[in-house]
C-alpha cells in the first residue's frame, strides 16, 4: 500500500488488480487523519461460502409474497 497524497491510497490486490481509494475534503472529526488512520487488514476468509438452498419450483402465491414484505 501506497499513499500519494492524504486523501488517496492506491494497493496492488494478490491477483494483480489495482484498487484506489479516494476520501473527499471533510471536517468531520472521524476522518481528521485522513487515510492515515488506515491500515491493511488480512482476509478473514477465502473463496466462496455454502451455497444457498434452491428456489422453490412452484410459483409464490400472492399471499406468500405480501407475509414475506411483513417479514412474518
Amino acid at each position: 500500500m501506497r499513499a500519494n497524497d492524504s486523501t488517496t491510497l492506491e494497493t496492488t490486490l494478490p491477483d494483480g488488480r489495482r484498487v484506489t481509494l479516494s476520501l473527499p475534503p471533510t471536517d468531520a472529526p472521524w476522518a481528521a487523519d485522513g487515510i492515515g488512520a488506515l491500515r491493511s487488514v488480512p482476509p478473514t476468509h477465502t473463496g466462496r461460502g455454502e451455497e444457498p438452498p434452491p428456489l422453490s419450483s412452484r410459483p409464490a402465491l400472492p399471499l406468500e409474497v405480501a407475509l414475506l414484505g411483513l417479514g412474518a
